[in-house]
């Protein structure tokens, strides 16, 4: 099987450090998104991610040792505590510090599930229950699976890694606490309602990975699971709007369109500076919220005047 990193990239894709589209990326800004995969990365210059990155890349890494390894929960939960704790907080971002401490140490009490116990666990126990749900009477489960989707007008494809596959797509989405900057919460933090329905950044996700698996068969069902510290939510693509065949073709159109502006403009552009001077350079945008001084910097220098 031909590895799907290894397939043959126009000139300009190599040129720009650019080899295929991301599902993930496709909400980023342009200026963000040239700049972290055109100059950022072949510099080796990296903003590390912040505690709720962190605390979600240890809650999926539990579900897989769980669910799909059937590793003890008791030490998958240990495993998932120490990962936690390796991360450094962001000297540069005090939130972050702030934030660590309300995921890793708060106490929280449940009134739906009726569960007590810290934040972290908590949410990672709530989202088990959502896997397990999901996966319920599943033949083969597994976990980490690359998938490449090629679309009409593009020259690169989409790759994204599935969290969890069966006859099925299985997404996993966690949910931490926000700080509270209000001054009502005595609490010092906000716990916000499970989502009512998909968002559509993980719906433009779920799209991608079934048109992937509808390349071996015709019907893919989705799961889409949220999970917090107050509990979890399962969404169904059999009686879910925003999964349905409809809206899910919706998904890879606006992913396509996206890719397809990002193609032409770097197509169109000999140097990365005729590249960046097709797209404004704005820190406004909460993405680059929480990036480090040397990458901002880097950035400023960079952009053409």
């Amino acid at each position: 099987m031909t590895d799907i990193f290894d397939a043959e990239l126009p000139g300009w894709s190599e040129k720009f450090n650019f080899p295929h589209h991301s599902p993930s990326a496709s909400g980023r800004p342009n200026d963000l998104e040239f700049f972290e995969k055109v100059i950022a990365r072949p510099a080796k210059v990296w903003s590390p991610a912040g505690c709720a990155m962190r605390a979600g890349s240890a809650a999926h890494k539990f579900i897989n040792e769980v669910v799909v390894n059937n590793q003890d929960q008791g030490e998958a939960m240990r495993h998932a505590v120490s990962t936690l704790d390796e991360h450094k907080p962001l000297e540069h971002f005090p939130d972050d510090n702030t934030k660590f401490d309300i995921i890793r140490n708060l106490e929280y009490k449940s009134d739906v599930t009726e569960s007590e116990g810290g934040v972290f666990e908590l949410t990672l126990e709530h989202l088990l229950m959502g896997a397990r749900e999901a996966v319920q009477g599943a033949n083969k489960i597994e976990c980490d699976q690359w998938a490449s989707v090629e679309m009409p007008g593009l020259k690169l494809p989409y790759i994204g890694q599935l969290d969890i596959m069966t006859g099925s797509v299985v997404e996993l989405k966690t949910q931490w606490p926000t700080i509270d900057t209000s001054g009502r919460s005595k609490r010092g933090f906000k716990i916000n309602s499970l989502p009512a329905k998909p968002k559509q950044p993980h719906v433009e996700q779920c799209a991608l990975y079934w048109a992937w698996m509808r390349q071996q068969a015709d019907n893919v069902p989705i799961r889409l699971v949220y999970a917090n510290c107050k509990g979890f939510r399962v969404f169904r693509s059999e009686d879910c709007e925003e999964l349905s065949p409809a809206r899910l073709n919706d998904a890879l159109e606006h992913l396509r369109v996206v890719a397809q502006t990002r193609e032409k403009m770097m197509e169109r552009s000999d140097t990365i500076k005729e590249l960046l001077e097709l797209v404004q350079l704005d820190f406004s945008h909460w993405m680059w919220r929480d990036k480090t001084p040397e990458y901002k910097n880097l950035a400023e220098q960079s952009w053409p005047t």
